[in-house]
């Protein structure tokens, strides 16, 4: 993500994640509750995370939900986005 929005100027922010996911590449997306997700889970991270630091955080706490877990980070953050927000039945 980090290069595609070095090198490509109309792919920053979520549209390089989304063209990530698109073209087949497994990836997370940065929505709201994905990140409230994220925070309920320990990680000190931005409400609205764009500096390097909290990506990298990120990227980490995906690496291991992935390792453990054996499920594609397409999919971590789905469920992720499912159990928090107005997506999340109580």
């Amino acid at each position: 993500m980090a290069h595609l929005k070095k090198q490509a100027s109309r792919l920053g922010g979520q549209s390089a994640l989304w063209f990530l996911r698109r073209v087949g590449k497994d990836c997370f997306i940065l929505s709201q509750d994905v990140v409230t997700a994220l925070k309920a889970s320990g990680l000190d991270i931005a409400e609205q995370p764009t500096s390097k630091r909290d990506l990298v955080a990120i990227q980490n706490r995906f690496n291991d939900w992935h390792e453990e877990t054996g499920i594609p980070m397409s999919c971590l953050s789905r469920i992720a986005a499912c159990s928090m927000g107005d997506n999340h039945l109580s």
